[in-house]
């Protein structure tokens, strides 16, 4: 995935917002998730069960949330 260059301007010398600016932008397109996910190797193994583990993770929360939304269309 290739992905587009960052600008951020800098507004009457303000280098600590436009800082902030970067890094919000950065931690939202997930920059820092990846650069964390690679920083060590890991196994293929591994890999799938964490992506298996993470995919559960995420079923059950889908499911607390439509048990909620059920339950509170009912009241």
């Amino acid at each position: 995935m290739r992905r587009m260059p960052v600008n951020i301007d800098v507004r009457d010398g303000n280098v600590g917002k436009s800082m902030m600016q970067l890094k919000r932008t950065l931690i939202r397109e997930g920059l820092f998730k990846e650069l964390k996910k690679r920083k060590f190797y890991i196994k293929p193994s591994v890999a799938k069960r964490l992506k298996r583990e993470a995919a559960e993770k995420q079923r059950n929360k889908d499911l607390k949330r439509e048990l909620r939304a059920a339950q509170k269309a009912d009241f």
